[in-house]
Formats: structure tokens, C-alpha cells, sequence
């Protein structure tokens, strides 16, 4: 199949396409081709385009401007490059702007999202440059993926102003400077800072409602496309109820610094928290044992210190868990209920950290055997000798009654004594010496 027919549209086959409203060509096999000039023209009313999952290259035709606007504009997974066309940002895409794991380069413009998009997928591409310092704070964006990207410079403010942005993956690009402190973490359902040069202290407000940060927030709770993220050391990939069900915070792989903020207490509902590979100092809060939910904690890879918070226990769900590679001290936490599943290689790397097993205490109301030295060790010998004694009778007249009762026996036992004592007076005559054996006695005279 290819999109010949689309390059040059007459006049009847236009009139005959007016009320098309969706066309969907996602993950077929075309021909490596560009995307045809004339798909607006051929259907002028058209506002869903899915091109998704093929082998469109090259650039984004001008002519696709035409179309008045697009509830949906999906060309990810192909090989389109050169920066993405102007007139895209300036076009009304009321809904989803999908140009993902394409190969688009350059900026991203200070407009590059429409007032009425809820989701825009612009990861693993080749974007570089830093994102606009200013943005408008009432769009109604839920969902905002720039991961895997050469995206630099810092986090800017607007990104924790937007309403219902619940979806935030900045992941896998080169931010820097501190997170801002506009973020409402409690509202959030997905947030992956991971893998940047992110520094400086975490704010408390950012976990807490009680701010200004979560004044009017509307969490976005159903996107469209899958999300990638980091869950008990791999990476899956979410879509629909599981993806409505998860909660996680990734803030790994960056230069962190200060203590963690026993706010963290107020993300409840959170299932994923990886605060791995920073420079995190101070104790680890006692708080995060009210994160009832959680599935994966991961703390490893920092300088905390203290002794661990035996309430971690606590947390019934917890199947993946890690302080490995701090300065922890005092004692493993015990082996109970899931830490029993755990080995120690969670613990590894830190030189103060008791991970013994405890002795066991003695009972006070069992008293201890001891031995007098002198009956010569643990064996009575007297009872032994006597014991043994009328075990041998015993056995003799078993025997003795066995032979008395049952004839057939009897004649079995006389017969192996009698070939017991013929084969040794045979071995004793065959091996004694010559001179011995023929030797005839003769009395002296």
C-alpha cells in the first residue's frame, strides 16, 4: 500500500471524502516513503491523523497546514527529521500531539503547545536547547514527555504552575540547576527527573498540599498513549488501568544534595520512589513507613547515615528494596514477613552496618545438662556392661528355642556348624608348612 493516490488528488475524489473525519494508517508495513502532500486536501475535514508506527522520512510537508486543526496528530516511531514545522505549534490540536521516537532536531519554540493539548509526546528525538522561561500557566496540558532528548538548561517555573499536568517525564536529557519548587508531587501521578545534572536541596513544599503549589490542581488521570518508566530495576511500559493505577516518583542518576524531606510522608498512594545514584546526607525518615502503598523503594548509591527505621517492615507491598552503597549503621533490619525474601546485597557497601544474625537467648526456665567428670564421660558404663550382659543371653536362648522347636531349622543350623568346621580344618591343613603338616611324632628311645 502506499500514498500515491494522495500526491495529487482531482476534484470528484475530494468532494467524495468530505465527511471522513479520522483516518488511521498506524503500524503497517508502507513502502519507505514521505508523507504525502495532499492528505488535507483529499480529506478536508479531517481532524484524527495517525501515521504512527511506519516508515514515513523526511520532514513534515507544509501542505498538512491546511487542515484547520487535529484532535489527534500521531506520526511517532517513523524517521522523520529536521525541526518540527512552525505551523504545527501555531495549529490547534485540541487534544494529542504525538511526534515521538522520530528524528526531529533543533528548538522548541516559546508556544510549543497548543492552549487546548492534553498530551504532547516529543521523546526520543534529537531536540536540543533549553525550554522557554515563560509559558502560560492556564493550558490544559496533562501529559508533557521530553525524555531521551539533548534538551539543557534548567527546569523552568511553568512546569509546576500548569493545572492538571500529572504527567511529567523530563528523563534522559541534560536539565540543570535545582527542581522547582512549584511542583505539587501529591497531585502528580508520574514524575521522572532521572538521568539529568539536577542539583541542590528538595524542597518540602513539593510534597505537601497545604501550599500554594496544589491551589486548584486537577490531576489528568486518563492519557492516551503509553508511558515509559522505571519499576523494581526495569523498565515497563504502562497503558490504561495499569497506567491509571500507578504512582511514582524517579529522581535518580542526578547531584541532589541535603536531607529527605519527611514530608515524603504525604505522597500516600505513591507505589514507585527512586531517590538512587545522589548525594543525599542525613538519616532516612521514619515517615516513609506511612507510604503504605509502596512497591519499590530504592535509596542506594548516596551518603545517608543513621540506622534504618525498623517501621520499614512495615510496608506490606514492598518487593524491591535497596540502601546499598551509604554510610549506614547499626543493625539490618530483621528478617520478617517480605525482608525475608530479600538478600543482603541491599545492605552491601556499608562498612558500619551490622547484618548478623542474632544469638539466640537461652531460656531461663530450661536448666543446662551437666556432667560429673568423675563417671568418665556421658556413658553410664556400669549400665552398659549389664545391659549388654543379658542382651547376649537373650540372643543365645532365642537360638536355643528356635532350634528346639522347629526340626527343619535345627537340621539347617548343624549343617552350616558341620561345613563351618570342614572348610577351616581344610584351610588350617592347606596353609600350614611342609614339615609341620608331614611331620610324624616318634618316641625317644
Amino acid at each position: 500500500f502506499t500514498f500515491r493516490a494522495f500526491s495529487n488528488p482531482n476534484p470528484s475524489a475530494t468532494t467524495a471524502h468530505q465527511n471522513l473525519t479520522e483516518l488511521d494508517v498506524s503500524a503497517n508495513n508502507f513502502f519507505p516513503s514521505l508523507i504525502p502532500p495532499g492528505i488535507c486536501a483529499f480529506f478536508p475535514n479531517m481532524d484524527y491523523l495517525s501515521l504512527s508506527g511506519n516508515k514515513f522520512y523526511g520532514e513534515i510537508p507544509p501542505e498538512l497546514s491546511n487542515c484547520s486543526s487535529f484532535g489527534l496528530l500521531d506520526a511517532s516511531n517513523n524517521q522523520l527529521s529536521g525541526e518540527i514545522p512552525r505551523w504545527i505549534w501555531n495549529m490547534s490540536v485540541d487534544n494529542i500531539l504525538d511526534l515521538s521516537k522520530n528524528k526531529f532536531s533543533g528548538h522548541l519554540p516559546p508556544g510549543f503547545i497548543s492552549p487546548l493539548t492534553n498530551e504532547v509526546y516529543l521523546s526520543r528525538n534529537r531536540l536540543e536547547g533549553t525550554l522557554p522561561a515563560t509559558f502560560y500557566t492556564d493550558y490544559s496540558v496533562g501529559v508533557l514527555d521530553l525524555s531521551h532528548n539533548h534538551l539543557m538548561g534548567t527546569i523552568p517555573n511553568w512546569i509546576g504552575r500548569l493545572p492538571q499536568l500529572s504527567y511529567i517525564l523530563l528523563n534522559d536529557n541534560q536539565f540543570h540547576g535545582e527542581l522547582p519548587c512549584t511542583f505539587c508531587l501529591e497531585t502528580s501521578k508520574l514524575i521522572d527527573v532521572s538521568h539529568n545534572h539536577l542539583s541542590g536541596h528538595i524542597g518540602y513544599e513539593i510534597f505537601t498540599s497545604n501550599g500554594t503549589n496544589c491551589n486548584g490542581r486537577n490531576a489528568y488521570d486518563d492519557p492516551h498513549n503509553d508511558l515509559e518508566f522505571v519499576t523494581k530495576t526495569k523498565t515497563y511500559t504502562y497503558h490504561g488501568k495499569p497506567l491509571y493505577h500507578m504512582n511514582g516518583l524517579d529522581f535518580s542518576s542526578n547531584n541532589f544534595t541535603g536531607e529527605i524531606p519527611p514530608q515524603i510522608a504525604h505522597l500516600g498512594d505513591i507505589k514507585v520512589l527512586n531517590f538512587s545514584y545522589n548525594m543525599f546526607i542525613g538519616s532516612i525518615p521514619e515517615t516513609i513507613a506511612n507510604l503504605s502503598q509502596i512497591e519499590s523503594l530504592d535509596l542506594s548509591h548516596n551518603n545517608l547515615s543513621g540506622v534504618i527505621p525498623s517501621q520499614l517492615t512495615e510496608l506490606h507491598y514492598l518487593s524491591t528494596f535497596s540502601v546499598a552503597y551509604n554510610n549506614l549503621s547499626g543493625k539490618c533490619l530483621q528478617k520478617i514477613a517480605q525482608f525475608n525474601t530479600f538478600d543482603e546485597d541491599i545492605y552491601r557497601g556499608n562498612p558500619l552496618l551490622d547484618c548478623t544474625l542474632p544469638l539466640m537467648t537461652p531460656n531461663p526456665l530450661v536448666r543446662p545438662t551437666t556432667y560429673d567428670g568423675d563417671e568418665g564421660g556421658f556413658i553410664d558404663m556400669e549400665s552398659f556392661y549389664v545391659s549388654g550382659s543379658i542382651s547376649y543371653v537373650m540372643v543365645l536362648l532365642v537360638i536355643a528355642s528356635v532350634l528346639r522347636i522347629n526340626p527343619y531349622w535345627r537340621r539347617v543350623w548343624f549343617y552350616c556348624v558341620g561345613v563351618t568346621i570342614t572348610t577351616c580344618y581344610y584351610f588350617v591343613v592347606d596353609h600350614l608348612p611342609v614339615p609341620t603338616r608331614y611331620k610324624v611324632w616318634e618316641p625317644r628311645v
